[in-house]
Order: C-alpha cells, then structure tokens, then sequence
C-alpha cells in the first residue's frame, strides 16, 4: 500500500497557514503538518496594530481557528516546535524535539522577526507576537506620553491609535520622509500632514543613538525627558533555517523562482521571508505585508500541487497589496508606488477621497487609494494588466536536491 504524501509547513502565519487550506481544498489528499515556534494556535497577526488600545487580544479573540476547526480540515497544527534543520538528501526536516519527519513537499512560511536595532535597551517594545502587542497595549493604556520609532506602517497605525486616545504622541523618523519603502515624497508628507494635523509630534531626520523603556536619545530632535518607547523598526526575513540547510538565501530572504520553488528540489518559500523576481526588473524583491503574504500562500500550493503531479498550473505572487487605517481614512497601497515619479489623481487628496496612479516615465508602477474613493482589487488588475514584460531577465535558481 502507497504511503500518503505529506506536505511540511514550517510557520503558522497567514502565508502558512492559506498554503495549507488551500491545499486542501484544492484537492490535496495527503498529510498537512505546520509547526510552528509560538506556543498559540494561528492567529490573525494584521489586527495587533490596529485600534490596539480598545481590541480584544485573547487567544480567542485573534485565532484563525480552533482547535476543531483545523482538526476538522485534516491539518495538523504544532504549536511551540521549532524545526531547526532541512536534510533536502533525506527529504527531512528535524524538530527541536530531535524527532525528524519526512515530506513530500516542504515550505517555509517562516515569516518576519522584528528589528532591534543596537542601539535599543533589553525591555524596550516592539511589535511582532499576540504577546507583544498585549504589553503594549497595557503601556498604552496607563501611560499618557508615547514615543515611538519608526515611520512605517506600524508605527503610524500605533502613532494614530494613541492620538485619537489623547496621549501625547513623539513619533521619530531617521529617514528624510515617513513610509519610504512604500510611497513617493508627495504622497508621505500628505500622509505625514494627516497625522500631525492630530497633534502627533512627528520628525523626520531624527536619529536615534540611545533607547530605554522611556527615553530616547539622538540627534535632530529634542529628547522627551520621559515617555514610554516603542521601536517600529520594521521586521527581517526570518532565514536562519534556510541558510544552516544550505537553501540559497542572503539576509535579505530565501531566494526563490517566478512560482516560489528555492533552490531546493521540493522546498518551497512564502509570505515575509520570501524574495520572488521582481515582475518589472526581474531583480529578486520582498514585500512583508499580510495581504500579500496571504497570496502567497495560495500561490505557494498552486505550484506545490502542480510539481505533485495536479492537473493545475504552478502559482505566481501577486502583486503586493497593503491596507490600513488611520484617524478613519483608509489607505490602500498597490505594486510599488515608491518606485515612481509621476502621479497621475482622480478625486480630491485634500479630502482624503482619491486614487492615485504611480508611473515611472510611461509604466504604471503602483497605485495609492485614500478613502472609498477606489478598490484595491481593482487597481491591482489594472496595474497586473499594464506591467511592460521584464526589462532584465529573472536570476536563475540552480536547483538541487
């Protein structure tokens, strides 16, 4: 009798976790295993930021599902088990525990670890885990000055959250510009505006040397003499796994082909950790957001299922998508919006009601949509539709194993 096949699923964030559910309901008959290192059943990680001071965080409340719910799918979730090394030569991975198990396919979905920088004390917050975020929302609800660091997505939606609470809000930036990874200098000093017009103390050019519990220390601002800390320094690729196992990767992600296989033969990669060619310049690229982690798990399956042997086409990342919202404007973003220079709007960027269509020279390489104003579906199959085929050729990945 034929052993069941058996896909292993390294991490239990949304990439991992869309990967196996799509899986199966894709038809995937086999074995679904995912460990994951946090000792909590999968949890939905992009409400943490978000109206933090009143949200519920109980395990209950921010669970994917319980116990029964996966159970009920036939996926067996690990929580608390790390796995420490691939042996792609046994088509193996090693758990923490020294069991070894074997797989048919593996992915690794080990998501992001927060930045803390070398400037930061031990107990200085930051943002990443359930538990992380229930610290910080004591700190929030019991302390009336805030600094935070960091000018990304994260530390905006905390910065807009306290603000709208009534805390005095310090938010500093190293950078010439807030969501410099994200959008063009007109769009950010707009955003950048919306907050301040808040009372959100917000510097750029502000460069922190020094960071304890509460008080920083650094040049281009005057030092809040107390205040509680939190660094939003943004999150790395978690590739330590791949890199002990020999699966091509640098700080900066696990490599991967156009349909997310490494260079492995039969491990693939998905969600923050993996750096896909970049569907413009064919250069490999990341994007850490939660939506686009979330298709990639889907495109993950695809193509897992498709080098199974399923009558199904190998699956492609899609283009990266992040969502948020703050002082009760929602902003979605689309592509790579910070890549160009030439803004093309519809509706009113004054109003916060607006889409704005991002090029670089003739080639449209992003979208911004303030308020109702557009659907970021939409924007991305337009942008999907008018993307000029690749001006470099993708790096290939040798394959092994």
């Amino acid at each position: 009798m034929t052993a069941p096949r058996r896909v292993v699923i390294v991490g239990t964030g949304i990439a991992g976790i869309t990967a196996a559910e799509t899986l199966r309901s894709k038809g995937f008959d086999g074995i679904i295993t995912v460990y994951g290192a946090e000792p909590e059943l999968p949890y939905h990680r992009a409400s943490l930021s978000k109206d933090l001071l009143d949200a519920d965080l109980s395990p209950e409340a921010v669970a994917l599902g319980d116990a029964d719910f996966w159970a009920n799918r036939r996926i067996t979730v690990v929580t608390g088990t790390s796995v420490v090394t691939v042996r792609p030569g046994h088509r193996s991975v090693v758990l923490d525990t020294r069991d070894e198990v074997s797989y048919d396919a593996l992915i690794l979905a080990t998501g992001g670890v927060a930045r803390r920088p070398h400037w930061m004390w031990p107990g200085v917050d930051v943002l990443r885990t359930r538990r992380d975020a229930v610290a910080i929302q004591s700190a929030m609800r019991h302390d009336d000055r805030l600094i935070i660091v960091g000018g990304g997505l994260i530390g905006l939606e905390l910065a807009s959250n306290a603000a709208q609470a009534g805390k005095s809000v310090t938010l500093l930036e190293a950078t010439d510009q807030i969501l410099g990874d994200s959008l063009p200098a007109p769009l950010a000093d707009h955003f950048a505006d919306l907050h301040r017009a808040h009372g959100v103390n917000l510097l750029t050019q502000a460069t922190v040397t020094n960071a304890t519990p509460d008080r920083v220390d650094g040049n281009g601002f005057d030092t809040p003499s107390h205040g509680h800390v939190i660094v939003a320094a943004g999150a790395g690729p978690a590739t330590a796994l791949a890199r002990y196992s020999e699966i091509s990767s640098r700080t900066t992600g696990i490599r991967t082909d156009g349909n997310l296989r490494t260079s492995v033969r039969g491990v693939y990669a998905a969600g923050d950790v993996a750096q896909t060619p970049h569907p413009i310049t064919g250069l490999p690229h990341r994007c850490g957001h939660w939506l686009t982690a979330r298709g990639q798990g889907k495109a993950v399956a695809m193509t897992v299922l498709a080098d199974l042997g399923f009558e199904i086409e190998p699956g492609v990342p899609p283009i990266p998508i992040a969502r948020t919202e703050q002082y009760g404007v929602g902003i979605q973003m689309i592509g790579w919006p910070q890549l160009g220079d030439r803004l093309e709007v519809t509706g009113s960027l004054d109003d916060y009601d607006a889409t704005v269509r991002v090029y670089d020279g003739f080639q449209m390489v992003g979208a911004v949509g303030f308020g109702d104003h557009a659907d970021c579906f939409d924007l991305r199959d337009e942008l999907d539709q008018s993307l000029a085929p690749l001006s470099i050729p993708p790096a290939r990945i040798g394959l092994v194993g």
